[in-house]
């Protein structure tokens, strides 16, 4: 059963106004459990008005959202367990760190959800964990801490929820390469120690590439697009119509195509393309 699931989705801001518009039209979607989603679009494709609808922030103008095989908008107490069960750690979160400490800011959601001190504690120390964020650091007031370790904090927050389906809204924003990787390796590490589902909305194709399971690809308030990010990187020109971009890897083996060599055009990470290039080797041909 998909653990996510929507139903003929659709939002309009500014309804019965001149300035109406229609950012998600009739979306139907569904998203298995333990998947690491790249949600991609051009800038106003919908995107970030889809995610902000899986945890109950917009409430569709028609069609429903699907949590765990509840319709969120059922009642009130529907409403308020999907907000558990669905994380949202929006673009650039450390700005909404507040608490005295460290501990304090990963601590509250977990006492919102009105836990035992006791077990606020154990989620604190198991998020902290899954982010790297040490001891030292727990102690340390937020507004201490560098860029990196301020974002490992804000994220820690929404895991120590431990919600069955964590959103992040563009986690590696203004991160140098290696703050990147390491954000992007930790939020694997979690998918697959935890099994949750994961979803990442990301600019970057070579993150999309080595990280996501699936790919999500939305324009024009549709999805026209959810697959594995072979079958998603082999329709380049499809998705370049659409503003977006492939990882470098694909645009060179697609000219290696174009220039009449053998290859696969659904090549997406560097090591796809060494063992391609092996195979073509190990067939003869001269590279």
């Amino acid at each position: 059963m998909s653990i996510l699931k929507t139903d003929n989705l659709t939002f309009k801001y500014s309804v019965g106004t001149p300035f109406e518009v229609t950012a998600l039209d009739s979306v139907n979607l569904e998203i298995e459990e333990g998947e690491l989603v790249a949600v991609i679009g051009h800038t106003g494709s919908g995107k970030s008005t889809l995610i902000q609808h899986f945890n109950g922030l917009l409430k569709p103008t028609s069609g429903k959202v699907i949590v765990d095989g509840q319709d969120i908008w059922e009642s009130k107490a529907t409403l308020k367990e999907a907000r558990f069960k669905v994380g949202l750690c929006f673009q650039y979160p450390e700005y909404q760190l507040f608490e005295e400490t460290a501990f304090k800011d990963i601590a509250f959601g977990p006492k919102n959800m009105g836990l035992s001190e006791k077990e606020v504690e154990e989620r604190v120390l198991r998020a902290a964990e899954f982010t790297g964020v040490t001891s030292e650091m727990l102690d340390k007031s937020p507004f201490d801490l560098s860029g990196g370790e301020k974002r490992r904090v804000a994220i820690a927050g929404v895991m120590a929820m431990e919600p069955k389906i964590l959103i992040l809204d563009e986690p590696t924003s203004g991160l140098d390469p290696k703050g990147r990787d390491q954000i992007l390796h930790l939020i694997r590490n979690y998918k697959n120690e935890t099994g949750s589902t994961v979803m990442i909305v990301s600019h970057s194709m070579e993150d999309v590439a080595r990280y996501a399971t699936k790919v999500l690809v939305v324009n024009k308030s549709k999805i026209v697009s959810y697959d594995t990010p072979p079958k998603t990187f082999s329709r380049a020109e499809e998705l370049e119509s659409y503003g977006l971009d492939v990882p470098e890897i694909t645009k060179v083996f697609l000219e290696l195509k174009k220039r009449g060599l053998p290859v696969r055009t659904d090549v997406y990470t560097l090591e796809f393309g060494l063992n391609e290039l092996k195979r073509l080797r190990e067939e003869g041909f001269k590279l």
